[in-house]
């Protein structure tokens, strides 16, 4: 969702203090298999959620993350593009849009702040209940895809059945109050809803059927980039 022109605008001037902003890359190819972990959700900043950025941006913690066709991971690949945002109680966000922020903060790496295309993809914030802290971070949760995992009357014997607790549309790994258990699947660091064959109820006595995925879960499932 794109910023408002008075948010947009300091931003576009605060680029212009910098020698140099990375241009995001678009198709970059990723094999099965390549450790990025599961992809973080990024917001965009919100006074009324993290403060006013003059008296907290100290509680902050700069951390960079890489953005591999438009989501975003902790670990790099060849071609992804290291992007700067800040973590606080569990959440990641985009810096602020002041101009004045440009310099204010020295831990921060300008040199990659955010590019415009992070600005226009990053999550709006929308008032909802704060997560607890119980329920550590946030993690991705994929769509089954035979590509990737393999064909599942084959394969899957080598994926882990683990648990994920679902609060507000979001999943974490940690049971938090009023998380609800989902059971998936984890393979080669990727978490991942398991098939929705007919066939599989029932098939792999490891699993925990009475925690299956809803359909609404179903419909949360990101593809791999």
């Amino acid at each position: 969702m794109r910023l408002s022109r008075w948010m947009a605008a300091p931003l576009a001037v605060a680029m212009l203090a910098l020698p140099h902003q990375a241009r995001a890359q678009v198709g970059l190819s990723v094999t099965f298999g390549t450790r990025l972990g599961p992809d973080v959700g990024v917001f965009a900043y919100s006074q009324e959620r993290q403060g006013d950025w003059h008296a907290n941006y100290r509680n902050w913690t700069p951390v960079t993350l890489y953005d591999v066709n438009g989501r975003y991971y902790r670990n790099s690949v060849s071609g992804s593009r290291a992007v700067v945002v800040y973590s606080y109680n569990g959440e990641y966000f985009l810096p602020p849009t002041d101009q004045a922020w440009v310099g204010a903060d020295r831990r921060y790496n300008y040199r990659r702040q955010p590019a415009e295309a992070d600005i226009n993809r990053a999550r709006p914030y929308v008032r909802v209940e704060r997560v607890s802290p119980r329920f550590g971070a946030e993690i991705g949760v994929l769509s089954y895809s035979s590509e990737r995992a393999g064909d599942w009357r084959r394969n899957y014997k080598r994926w882990s059945p683990v648990t994920v607790y679902e609060f507000g549309g979001r999943y974490y790994q940690n049971m938090g109050p009023g998380g609800r258990p989902v059971q998936i699947y984890r393979y080669k660091n990727e978490y991942f809803l398991p098939p929705q064959d007919h066939d599989w109820v029932g098939f792999d006595k490891r699993y925990n059927y009475e925690r299956q995925p809803t359909d609404d879960d179903q419909h949360r499932g990101r593809g791999r980039p």
